[in-house]
């Protein structure tokens, strides 16, 4: 698989420049220089925090049970503020360098209020202010989408300041993708936007943006889970699948969250279908929720001032501090890659003239400021960390300090686990003890060395070296090496936390297993039912068309294998039980699979033979050789479509074999078993992805295997009954629930499947 997938992996990257070379441009709605990431100072900055130290005290859901978020557009002062700095960068033969001003950057925001008095208790802010809830007293929020349509004076080549309306020109929304598509337009049908770049398809959208906050991680009814067909307008337009308590009036839904579920950490971000990438990227549309109960979370740990939640993300912005999303316009440096676009311009702006496989930036973002520090005592503090990147891991070490893990995800593990580093991808979070105690007067620089893409690492350019002013470094060195830092003070203190080293710092009652989380199914749990399914990349001529669960579109009634599905829709799951899937990795790339409603545990994850499943590939892409995998095609009951050839890949078409038919494993999914190509033993997971978990990574070349159960987390193995309802809530009503990759650029195209639980 490796060998096969860097060979595709460098030619996609040639043809990507080549793309770049001929010159492939979109329209341009704001006129935006490129600043590099070199000339923002590192650690000049302090870490906004939340809580009784921080910028703002977190919403207290408990004493505002009835809440108010309002989706606006704000400026905030993200770069160092109002700093002018030299940068050499932006133009290497200056005999005088540039310099740049940092102006405030406009985001698309969430603002809370309390919803009866008006009340604002968390302003709009980059990330949003945090809400802290209490277990089982219900959260009802009003969600209100206010958030301007561009507005066109924005466009004429003035600095700054902008006038509101702006952000939509900054994050262009590409309508040849299946999105929300609130005008209704036929564009997602396709159009060849290079020889008609005048099409309205090719164009941006401009009209009043559609939102939906999805509460990432949440045991909730699917009505008001936020999925991406749940998206409504501040014109009043909303989706096919749009839910609300009551008729809140135009662009407003309202969603109420039981809170019945294990405390940990959740979060809540926009989820609108084909566009997330663009309004999660927008700032601060992204914020914690923060469950707790007293009687069942970890006794006594660092709290008050010692517990900070950071979001991380990167960006890249321009030389008016706004952000810069790539969408190949622009101009193009020697090489014909664009200024600024460290991802190359779109693999194949024919078919979608704006998206990009996966958006990588050059400055590290947390809670909204680059690079920032962070001064703390030295002690033990709690770190409850959220990769809110669009597609970026990040693999963290935190030099001399000591640090347990406690928490993955939404979830506690029943025991502190010692980590050297912190691997966290998109919509992970990672409950973190840091002990600073034995460090006073030292700084701390918290750095990262996961590759992009993440993990072959094969950059497609060169890309500035963040310590030498108008130098490169090469494609495949370490990439964003520094995150933050902690500046640790000189003075001893107390501290009465718990100590995790000792044992402390555990869950008060153990957590339900339905792994043994050494690779094996715990005790008495009873798989009802396995699934093999695939995850697979569609090349075009430039690099990926889209990514894809099983084959399928996110619309299955576009996939012949799957059409006859009601609604195309194949994972259909009874409530109550208990199953098994088996995610086979296809392509050359790891993918962070979430779950909404269920928190999958993993069983194990184990190597397969890539070549003899999938088959074997030239530089160019073209198959070789078949595998099991696509010489099933064509031996299915449903004819391949017009352009498809027997025992050959067939992109869209859905599974090669029937989805409802066993395979020689037991598994449903229409794919050939996979055991025959199994190589070596499998593999437990980390000790720190030992527990529930709603984001799983699913790495190249291996098999990652999920026990999955449609009941709340806390139900006794062996309570939990094919059949029956354990939910406070119906979880087999509403319009249902997806499951999909977290890189906000997948699953925006097409790396997304609606599932629904049935009775």
């Amino acid at each position: 698989m490796v060998k096969t997938a860097t060979l595709i992996r460098l030619a996609l990257f040639t043809a990507l420049l080549t793309a770049a070379a001929t010159g492939a441009e979109a329209s341009t709605l704001v006129p935006q220089t490129w600043l590099p990431g070199q000339c923002i100072p590192q650690f000049s900055v302090p870490l906004p925090t939340f809580g009784p130290a921080g910028i703002a005290p977190r919403v207290q859901a408990a004493s505002h049970p009835f809440l108010a978020v309002k989706m606006k557009e704000v400026e905030v002062q993200s770069l160092p503020d109002g700093m002018t700095v030299s940068c050499p960068a932006l133009d290497p033969t200056a005999q005088q360098p540039p310099t740049v001003t940092f102006n405030p950057t406009r985001v698309w925001a969430y603002e809370t209020s309390d919803a009866k008095t008006g009340k604002v208790l968390g302003p709009a802010n980059w990330p949003a202010v945090s809400i802290d809830a209490t277990r089982n007293i219900p959260t009802t929020i009003k969600y209100v989408n206010v958030l301007p349509s561009f507005n066109f004076s924005n466009s004429q080549p003035a600095n700054y300041p902008f006038s509101p309306g702006l952000v939509q020109g900054l994050v262009t929304v590409d309508q040849t993708i299946d999105w929300a598509n609130p005008e209704k337009n036929t564009c997602s049908e396709g159009v060849n936007c290079v020889s008609n770049p005048g099409d309205p398809c090719c164009r941006a959208f401009t009209g009043s943006p559609p939102t939906v906050p999805h509460m990432h991680g949440a045991e909730v009814f699917s009505a008001f889970d936020g999925g991406p067909e749940g998206w409504f307008t501040a014109d009043g337009r909303k989706g096919r699948a749009y839910g609300s308590l009551f008729d809140a009036g135009p662009g407003s839904a309202v969603y109420v969250y039981n809170n019945t579920q294990e405390p940990g950490t959740l979060w809540f971000h926009d989820h609108t279908l084909g566009a997330t990438r663009d309004t999660v990227f927008a700032g601060g549309l992204a914020g914690f929720f923060l469950l707790r109960d007293q009687k069942n979370e970890p006794k006594n740990l660092p709290s008050g001032a010692y517990e900070v939640e950071m979001a991380l993300q990167d960006r890249l912005f321009d030389t008016n501090s706004q952000l810069f999303f790539p969408d190949g316009s622009g101009p193009v440096d020697a090489t014909g890659n664009p200024l600024g676009n460290l991802n190359g311009p779109p693999t194949n702006p024919d078919i979608h003239p704006y998206w990009i496989p996966e958006f990588i930036g050059d400055v590290a973002i947390v809670n909204g400021r680059p690079w920032p520090f962070m001064n703390v005592e030295p002690r033990r503090y709690r770190l409850r960390l959220l990769d809110a990147s669009n597609a970026r891991v990040f693999n963290l070490a935190f030099g001399n300090a000591v640090v347990y893990q406690i928490g993955a995800d939404d979830n506690y593990l029943d025991r502190p686990v010692p980590v050297t580093q912190v691997k966290i991808a998109p919509g992970e979070r990672v409950d973190l003890i840091v002990d600073f105690s034995k460090l006073a007067g030292k700084t701390i620089t918290v750095t990262n060395d996961a590759p992009v893409p993440y993990p072959d690492g094969l950059y497609p350019v060169p890309y500035p070296d963040p310590a030498n002013p108008g130098q490169m470094l090469p494609a495949d060195q370490p990439q964003m090496a520094s995150i933050m830092q902690f500046r640790v003070g000189s003075h001893a203190v107390a501290d009465n936390s718990c100590r995790p080293a000792t044992g402390e710092c555990k869950r008060q009652t153990p957590m339900v297993r339905l792994t043994d989380g050494h690779g094996h199914l715990a005790p008495a749990v009873k798989i009802d039912r396995k699934r093999q399914l695939v995850l697979k990349e569609f090349e075009g001529p430039g690099g990926p068309v889209e990514v894809m669960l099983n084959n399928s579109d996110f619309n299955g009634l576009k996939n012949p294998s799957i059409a006859s599905f009601p609604d195309g829709v194949t994972e259909q799951p009874r409530i109550g039980s208990t199953e098994l899937w088996e995610i086979i990795n296809l392509t050359a790339d790891a993918h962070p699979i979430h779950t909404h409603l269920v928190q999958p545990q993993i069983l194990n994850r184990q190597a397969y033979d890539v070549d003899r499943y999938l088959g074997t590939f030239d530089a160019n892409g073209n198959l070789l050789v078949a595998g099991a995998w696509t010489k099933a095609f064509g031996h299915g009951p449903v004819a391949l479509p017009a352009g498809c050839q027997f025992e050959q890949y067939c992109p869209n078409y859905g599974p090669p074999l029937p989805y409802g038919v066993l395979n020689a494993d037991g598994a449903l999914g229409g794919n050939p078993a996979i055991t025959p190509f199994l190589v070596g033993k499998p593999m437990p997971p980390e000790p720190g992805e030992s527990g529930y978990k709603d984001t799983i990574r699913s790495m190249p070349g291996e098999v990652l295997r999920l026990v999955i159960r449609w009941a709340p987390t806390t139900t006794p193995v062996g309570r939990s009954m094919v059949g029956v309802n354990l939910y406070p809530f119906d979880a087999t009503g509403g319009p249902g629930y997806v499951w999909h990759c977290h890189i906000l650029d997948h699953e925006d195209n097409e790396m997304m499947r609606p599932y629904n639980v049935k009775k």
